[in-house]
C-alpha cells in the first residue's frame, strides 16, 4: 500500500466524521434528597394531572397555575436584557417576552415557561418585545393605561423605573381592566411575581433618612401592603411571590472601570448613570451606598412582616409567599449586566433568576436560603407528585 492510499483512507474518514458528528452526550441529572435537577426542563417528565384538583392557595403545585401575571420595574419588563444591537434602538427594547417573571416566548427559560412544561394551557406571558421602554417613575407616568403595549405585556404590568409608590397604578389602571378584559375565571389559580425595590434605593437612599414620605421604610410598606390589599379583592385564587430587595450597591464595584460597561458612553468610568446613589467615587458615594445598603435591609424587612401578616390571617383565595435574596452581583461577572448600561440585568441572568426562583418554588425554608452561584448553564428542579408551594415558612 502507498502512502498517497492511506493518506487518502485518513483524509476520507476524516471527512465523514466532521460531516458526521457523535451525538452530544446526555447531561448529567443531579439528585438531591428527593428532589431532582437538570439543565432543560424538557427532560423533565410530564406529571398527570392531581386525583384531587387543589381548592386553596395553600396546596397547589406549580402547575395548577392558569395564569401568570406581574408587577414590578425594569428588570420585570426585560429591560436591555439583550445587550447591545445592531439596530440602536433594539438595544433599548424591553424584551419582555424574554424576562424571568413573565416572559412567554417559545424557548426562552422563564417562571412562566417552566409552569408551561407542566400545565401548557396555563397563559398569560408577555410576548416580544417593546422598542422603546414602558416608563413610569414616582409622577412622571402616561394617565391611566396609555403606559403600557397589551398585545406584548399581555398580564405583565411591570413600568421601567417604577418605584414601589407606583404599584398601585399598575395594579389599578392595567393589571385589574386586563384581568377583567381577560374574563378570568375566579376559580382559576393565578400566579403573580412581584420585584420592586431597586429605583427606589437607587434615587431615594437621602430623601429616605427623612423618616417620612417617598423612599421611607414607612412609604414603602404602606404601598405594597396597598398594592397586594387591591390584588387580594380584585383577583381572587392568587398566589403573589414576592422576592427580596437585592444589594444593587455591588454594582458600583462590579462596573468599576469595566470596558464592558463602555461600548455605548466610552467617556463615563461609570456608566450606571440609573443609579444616582451607587454613581459617585470617594467619600460622598460610600455614604451613599452605606444609605442604599441600610434602607435594602430594612425594605426586606418590611416585606417580610407583610408576607407574614398574610400566612397568618391564611386566606384560602389569597396567599403571600416570601422569597429571600436571589442575586448576588458581588460575587458575579461583569457579564450578568447587560452590556447597553451596566445596570439591567443580562439574559443570562434573567435565566438565572428563573431557574433558581422556581427551583425555590416548592422548596423548604432552609433551601430557599441557599445562595445561588453565578452559571450560565443553571440546573431546573423537575416537579414531583406531591410537591407543594409551602405558604407558611416565615411562621
Amino acid at each position: 500500500m502507498t502512502l498517497a492510499f492511506y493518506t487518502l483512507i485518513f483524509t476520507s474518514l476524516l471527512n465523514h466524521v466532521l460531516a458526521n458528528p457523535l451525538p452530544a452526550l446526555p447531561r448529567p441529572i443531579e439528585r438531591r434528597g428527593n428532589a431532582t435537577f437538570v439543565h432543560s426542563v424538557s427532560e423533565c417528565p410530564t406529571l398527570p394531572p392531581r386525583s384531587t384538583p387543589a381548592t386553596s392557595v395553600h396546596d397547589l403545585r406549580p402547575d395548577d397555575f392558569a395564569y401568570t401575571l406581574a408587577i414590578g420595574d425594569s428588570i420585570t419588563a426585560g429591560a436591555f436584557s439583550r445587550g447591545l444591537q445592531a439596530n440602536p434602538f433594539l438595544s433599548l427594547s424591553e424584551w419582555r417576552g424574554q424576562s424571568y417573571a413573565a416572559g412567554m416566548d417559545d424557548g426562552a427559560l422563564t417562571i412562566p415557561n417552566l409552569i408551561r412544561h407542566y400545565n401548557p394551557k396555563a397563559t398569560g406571558g408577555s410576548k416580544g418585545s417593546n422598542i422603546f421602554p414602558e416608563v413610569c417613575f414616582g409622577l412622571i407616568c402616561l394617565p391611566g393605561s396609555l403606559g403600557w403595549n397589551p398585545a406584548v405585556d399581555q398580564l405583565n404590568a411591570a413600568q421601567t423605573g417604577a418605584l414601589a409608590s407606583n404599584l398601585p397604578h399598575e395594579v389599578k389602571d392595567y393589571l385589574i381592566p386586563q384581568v377583567k378584559k381577560w374574563n378570568l375565571p375566579n376559580k382559576k389559580f393565578k400566579y403573580i411575581n412581584l420585584q420592586i425595590g431597586s429605583n427606589d434605593l437607587c434615587w431615594l437612599c437621602a430623601q429616605a433618612t427623612i423618616g417620612i414620605g417617598p423612599g421611607s421604610v414607612d412609604d414603602f410598606e404602606a404601598n405594597i401592603r396597598k398594592t397586594l390589599e387591591m390584588i387580594r379583592k380584585a383577583i381572587p385564587n392568587s398566589l403573589v411571590n414576592l422576592l427580596a430587595v437585592f444589594k444593587v450597591s455591588d454594582i458600583f464595584e462590579l462596573t468599576k472601570n469595566q470596558p464592558y460597561c463602555s461600548k455605548l458612553l466610552t467617556s463615563l468610568p461609570h456608566k450606571n448613570i440609573e443609579c444616582a446613589c451607587s454613581l459617585l467615587d470617594g467619600n460622598i458615594g460610600e455614604t451613599t451606598r452605606k444609605l442604599m445598603d441600610q434602607l435594602k435591609d430594612q425594605y426586606n424587612d418590611a416585606l417580610i412582616r407583610i408576607a407574614t401578616d398574610y400566612q397568618k390571617q391564611r386566606y384560602p383565595d389569597f396567599a403571600v409567599v416570601w422569597q429571600p435574596e436571589i442575586i448576588s452581583l458581588g460575587g458575579y461577572p461583569i457579564q450578568a449586566l447587560s452590556d447597553v448600561d451596566c445596570f439591567h440585568p443580562s439574559l443570562k441572568s434573567h435565566e438565572l433568576l428563573a431557574a433558581n426562583i422556581w427551583n425555590r418554588m416548592v422548596g423548604t425554608k432552609e433551601e430557599k436560603k441557599e445562595p445561588v452561584a453565578w452559571t450560565t448553564s443553571p440546573q431546573i428542579r423537575c416537579l414531583k407528585e406531591d410537591d407543594r408551594i409551602l405558604t407558611n415558612t416565615l411562621l
